[in-house]
This record gives C-alpha cells, sequence and structure tokens, in this order.
C-alpha cells in the first residue's frame, strides 16, 4: 500500500496530523535491533513504528 506524501508546514507529511512527540525506554540492543529493521524498510525509527502502529506494516512472530 502506497502512501502519499502530503506537504503541510507543521504537519505530518504522510497522514496530514501533527505530530505528538514521545518517549519510549528500550534497551540499548533493542534499539540496535529496531533501528535494524526499520532500515530494512528503509524507514525511519519513528515512521517504521507509526506504521505498525496504523496496521501498514505487520509484525510476524516467529515461535
Amino acid at each position: 500500500m502506497e502512501i502519499q506524501k502530503q506537504k503541510r508546514k507543521g504537519r505530518d507529511q504522510l497522514y496530514g496530523e501533527l505530530k505528538k512527540p514521545t518517549m519510549i525506554a528500550l534497551t540499548p540492543t533493542g534499539v540496535e535491533k529496531l533501528d535494524a529493521l526499520a532500515a530494512e524498510f528503509s524507514l525511519s525509527r519513528s515512521e517504521f513504528i507509526e506504521r505498525i502502529a496504523r496496521k501498514v506494516l505487520t509484525v510476524k512472530v516467529h515461535e
């Protein structure tokens, strides 16, 4: 699913909403793994999490 970029000052370019700064705490290993996963999709850490939250990307759990 391709997301169209919007150009609006002060708003998120992809979703047209104001961004809310949010802080999460991760271990150094967690940050490293998150960054590696985001890089696989050529996304920033924030955009990767955003897309998971919006169910644009799904996470498959390996058991």
